[in-house]
């Protein structure tokens, strides 16, 4: 034995060695060679020993196979000792009792994918699996039991084991455990199960060897799964596969597993399904905007292509476990949504609120959802049901057709698609484009020319900027926005959800660089305690601030947003369905404006359903959706413009109610820019020969009533207008109790704006007497805001102070309009000084400062003219020292 150990050759350079790992035999030259092989070498052994001089093993007995050429492992945490593996199964006579762990098998975590080794294929499609990360523990335990084995004598009489016994036997040059199924006497032989392979084999006696304690005391690690459901993947021996345990098993007692396969849905056209010119539905014509020459896309669907959605809902399906991707590409899953789930690609998720924004592949929906699935993979290999169709300018001028949209209303929405047969036929590429006809499915007739595109889900793939979800005659809605008494916007009651939605995603739309400029056209995320979260436009900037229009409700924003309350866009913001529309009110849009009155109770009476978000049925008058009526079935008539109609010549009873002014609570950033600089107190005008008009109804500052800011510590005051500041010593501040109430007053002062824009000229003749209140046209952002006349120049001119801001300019007189009683809310803007001011220091300072950081805590004293305050600001030293910015 010891000649024959030393030819073994080494295992790096082939020669014959003499020495060998002290731990594990492995033969080597010499020290070089086992350098060199540490890399692989050490997964075998722990650290690296010392060489010794080459010793002859205990031969076994019976051992058919040569055990010094196996790797014999013994790695950290895991590996056994060589004392632990010998011992006898008898002490003085009476036989050790083994441990029964090893009738038990190590499972992986149900519901969750990973890799094993198929250790053995049974007839009946059944298979037996070592979890991947056990192989190396087994091989350890294999290698451990074959170097004890030689040291034990095999059994010589089948007397020496019994039915049911855990034995250790020498199978295909390995040592395995295996338990006793069977003994046949006459040809001295063992029937055994391999308990960690899985197979079955005849082992002659003198290849058996009784069972060692540690052996017993260790999991077997092969069990026995069935694929369900059936792949057709053929699963051969000793091949690496992806599985997970889906639950259950069979009659026999088999464990159901799925296995992972790299099927994906096909993301290109289904050409074999489009082949033979099936019809299709219309499902949505998106609206285009010619300015950003976008182009005229709809959605159409297959019909009759199975029942899909019926296999989905019918199935068990899984949950995900492992996290989702942080950058998201193309992610299939199954969305639960009103009608049950659906296929669906994940366009982008708010982990936080657990929101998922979803594209319906096989509905052409985008829908919000907050359960996902997995998709069954027997369902993952069928296309998506819905692809986009557009005319492109050329087709247009070919086909002579203006708009698709007015194509497809007239031929209806059932229609066939007919491609090329150079597409049909070419299928060596996959097909993400191509030309086709539509015809009308009734009499066959050519409708138009159009290209077919693949469609994913985000809108940026149709060279659109928005998904526009048009509102569905009969749907339920609520109004967004009051322009006038005969126009308004109004909103599905889906987007309820996105305020909520949009708080959320604070999170994930990050702030801009404060250095750069956001593009005209963008769409951001505002961050405001007036109007709280909402989604956004930019319209136009000046001054490092933003005019900004909200996108879900139309309303252009009357004071500009510093960029600090601005964000960056994410997919979730820009793929969100936008469901909103601004239409008249039928019949009352009929009535001239001449002819009702300001404060008219009609108005009130949208107010109210405002206010309330009222849910109400939309009633459209003609296919273009521009004028409508809503419906209330709880109250009579039903009909908004049948309960309008009676009041529009009353005027309302009901005033605005004015701002209860409470505390002082803790506010987020707020965003009111100011105007030009605050001018000189009011001074008498300087002719007082004009004309009184009988007919105009004046109102006068001095009867406004007026919300100053509260006194006390820690008040959080919003700075208006902070010029000239350091001329002054005062700046134009504002308090509001809580974000309801800045609300409600955000929303007046936009009224003003509206309400002035559906009005007619001023009346002829119109001069504001010094003192009274009116409607005035800014000049710098041509929008109206409630305005004090401080002096007629002129007959021609008139010099405004805006009272809700501070500033004052110079109008002429066309510019200038009667207020309306309606209008006549709280004023809250206070003068505040403040304290400290004096022309040693440098108060340019504090004026930029406020100018950023216009929310401050302070406490707010008397102030030394009549309704004014006197503000002690803090942190007044450290922001002249510059130590804050």
């Amino acid at each position: 034995m010891t000649s024959e150990l030393s030819k073994m050759p080494c295992a790096i350079c082939g020669n014959s060695s003499e020495l060998m790992c002290q731990r594990c035999a492995e033969p080597y030259c010499g020290d070089v060679c086992q350098q060199k092989d540490w890399q692989r070498h050490k997964y075998f052994c722990i650290t690296m020993p010392r060489l010794v001089s080459l010793k002859p093993l205990k031969p076994g007995a019976s051992i058919c196979h040569d055990v010094t050429s196996m790797s014999l492992e013994a790695a950290t945490g895991f590996a056994m000792e060589l004392e632990s593996m010998t011992g006898d199964l008898s002490i003085n006579g009476t036989k050790v009792q083994l441990s029964t762990e090893w009738r038990e098998c190590v499972n992986p975590k149900p519901n969750e994918f990973f890799d094993c080794r198929v250790t053995h294929v049974e007839k009946d499609g059944a298979i037996w699996i070592v979890e991947e990360v056990n192989i190396d523990r087994l091989k350890r335990l294999d290698d451990n039991m074959a170097r004890c084995m030689q040291k034990k004598q095999p059994c010589t009489h089948l007397e020496e084991i019994a039915i049911g016994d855990l034995v250790c036997v020498a199978f295909e040059k390995e040592m395995c455990r295996a338990e006793v199924i069977q003994l046949n006497a006459n040809s001295k032989c063992a029937e055994v199960h391999l308990i960690d392979n899985g197979a079955v084999a005849t082992i002659d006696v003198q290849n058996v060897y009784l069972a060692v304690p540690r052996m017993a005391e260790i999991k077997r690690y092969a069990f026995r799964v069935i694929i369900s459901p059936k792949t057709g993947t053929e699963i051969h021996k000793l091949t690496n596969v992806t599985l997970r345990l889906v639950g259950g098993k069979t009659v026999d007692g088999i464990q159901r597993a799925q296995l992972k396969t790299n099927m994906a849905i096909p993301l290109d056209l289904p050409v074999q399904m489009l082949s033979s010119n099936p019809e299709v539905i219309v499902l949505k014509t998106f609206a285009h905007n010619i300015a950003l020459k976008e182009p005229q896309v709809a959605l159409v669907q297959i019909k009759d292509w199975g029942n899909l959605n019926d296999e989905l809902n019918q199935k068990t399906l899984m949950n995900f476990i492992e996290p989702f991707p942080k950058t998201l590409r193309v992610f299939f899953l199954s969305a639960r949504t009103e009608s049950g789930y659906r296929r669906a690609f994940l366009i982008d998720l708010i982990e936080e609120a657990s929101k998922f924004l979803v594209y319906e592949m096989d509905e052409g929906r985008i829908s919000i959802t907050d359960e996902v699935r997995r998709i069954p993979l027997e369902l993952l290999d069928h296309p998506p049901r819905v692809f986009a169709i557009s005319l492109t300018d050329n087709m247009a001028g070919n086909n002579k057709i203006s708009s698709l949209q007015q194509t497809l209303t007239k031929y209806g929405r059932d229609l066939i698609i007919q491609f090329e047969d150079r597409y049909i036929y070419n299928k060596k590429e996959k097909l993400h484009s191509a030309q086709a006809t539509l015809l009308a499915a009734k009499h066959e007739e050519q409708v138009c020319t159009v290209r077919a595109d693949k469609f994913l889900g985000r809108i940026t793939e149709l060279n659109l900027k928005y998904w526009q979800e048009p509102i569905e005659n009969g749907s339920l809605v609520y109004i967004t926005h009051v322009v006038s008494y005969h126009t308004i916007c109004i909103s599905s009651v889906q987007t309820k959800q996105y305020a909520d939605l949009f708080k959320s995603l604070d999170s994930k739309c990050f702030p801009f660089d404060s250095t750069s400029e956001i593009p005209t056209g963008s769409i951001v995320l505002v961050v405001c305690p007036i109007q709280g979260y909402y989604r956004a436009e930019v319209l136009d900037m000046e001054g490092g601030s933003y005019r900004v229009r909200n996108i879900d409700t139309g309303i252009d924003s009357v004071d500009r947003v510093p960029s600090s309350n601005l964000r960056k866009s994410c997919a979730f913001l820009e793929n969100l369905p936008v469901s909103q529309l601004r239409a008249s009110i039928k019949a009352v849009n009929l009535i001239p404006s001449d002819a009702v009155p300001p404060n008219t109770a009609a108005l009130q009476l949208l107010m109210e359903l405002y206010e309330h978000k009222s849910e109400l049925l939309v009633e459209f008058v003609d296919s273009e959706c521009s004028a409508l009526d809503l419906l209330d079935a709880n109250v009579e008539p039903s009909s908004l413009a049948a309960r309008m109609l009676p009041m529009i010549f009353t005027a309302s009873l009901v005033k605005s109610n004015p701002v209860e002014i409470v505390k002082a609570p803790q506010l987020d950033d707020f965003s009111i820019v100011g105007l030009p600089s605050l001018p000189p107190s009011p001074s008498d005008s300087d002719s007082d020969s004009y004309m009184e008009n009988a007919n105009i109804e004046r109102h006068y500052f001095d009867d406004i009533k007026r919300d100053l800011i509260p006194l006390g510590k820690n008040v959080q005051v919003l700075i208006l207008l902070a010029t000239d500041l350091h001329k002054t010593g005062y700046v134009m501040g504002c308090f509001f109790a809580n974000q309801k109430a800045a609300e409600k007053f955000q929303y007046l002062l936009n009224h003003v704006n509206d309400f002035a824009k559906d009005e007619d000229k001023s009346p002829p003749d119109y001069l504001p007497k010094v003192g009274e209140m009116c409607l005035t046209l800014f000049t710098v952002d041509n929008s109206w805001y409630r305005g004090v006349c401080l002096k007629v120049i002129n007959n021609r001119q008139v010099e405004i102070f805006y009272c809700d801001y501070g500033n004052s300019e110079v109008v002429p007189l066309e510019m200038i309009r009667p207020i309306s009683a309606d209008l006549l809310f709280t004023v809250h803007t206070t003068k505040c000084f403040i304290d400290g001011f004096n022309n040693s220091k440098d108060f340019m300072i504090l004026e930029q400062y406020l100018a950023k950081n216009n929310n401050i805590v302070c406490t707010v004293l008397e102030g030394p003219e009549p309704n004014t305050r006197l503000l002690k600001i803090p942190t007044l030293d450290k922001i002249l020292s510059t130590e804050l910015k």
